[in-house]
């Protein structure tokens, strides 16, 4: 969200707790209880307005697409419960007691994953080289800030490889190389950066060109 104007000052919460609300717990419990619960690529493909509602929002409606897709639930018992709620709004869900399922959440929830991975490739870049953040015109969300796309940067660093998350299909997500890339602030945001500014981003491999690739230097895309 950095450099998009009108989302005002981040302001960390002093002594946030881990879930402002109980649905949140249960969401987060539900996604570690259903194995492949969370889809990445559904996850990815919310359209900016349902991505920006929330952290855990995001995961009920991914979660809900999912079981949605399996034949798990369907739309009309969703919106009868739904409904059911809203006109109750002091019922409880239905809860059921399942101490071997209770422990496999907690034990999910603490187990170590290396998330590195094996590159079919080099590197393509190294430390130093100039190269521009491509746009990115899939409509499901990126870690590419909107505001760096099309700007030019240096690599500062080379990471390891790493699952690129918003790949869009339901299949493995391919392992690029992350890199550390250094923008001037002017680049960025014009005659209106503050002086000596400059921003390092990671972006993955896929998000870059070299600069002269597609568009002449010196040349927004």
């Amino acid at each position: 969200m950095g450099g998009v104007p009108g989302y005002g000052r981040v302001e960390p919460e002093l002594d946030e707790p881990v879930f402002h609300s109980e649905w949140e717990g249960r969401v987060f419990g539900l996604v570690i209880a259903v194995k492949d619960g969370l889809s990445r690529p559904r996850l990815e493909s919310l359209g900016p307005d349902e991505y920006l509602s929330g952290y855990y929002e995001r995961w009920m409606l991914a979660f809900e697409r999912g079981l949605l897709a399996r034949g798990a639930v369907s739309a009309n018992e969703l919106d009868a419960k739904t409904e059911h709620f809203r006109i109750n709004p002091a019922a409880r869900p239905t809860r059921r007691v399942d101490p071997e399922l209770t422990e496999r959440v907690r034990r999910d929830m603490y187990r170590q994953r290396d998330i590195r991975r094996t590159p079919a490739r080099a590197p393509v870049f190294g430390v130093g080289d100039r190269v521009r953040a491509r746009r990115i015109r899939h409509g499901g969300h990126t870690r590419s800030p909107g505001y760096a796309q099309g700007r030019r940067g240096e690599i500062h660093a080379v990471y390891a490889a790493y699952d690129l998350p918003d790949y869009q299909r339901d299949a493995a997500a391919p392992a690029q190389h992350l890199y550390s890339v250094r923008f001037e602030g002017t680049e960025l945001w014009g005659a209106s950066a503050e002086a000596g500014t400059a921003v390092h981003i990671d972006l993955w491999e896929g998000y870059l060109e070299p600069l002269g690739s597609g568009v002449a230097e010196g040349t927004d895309a």
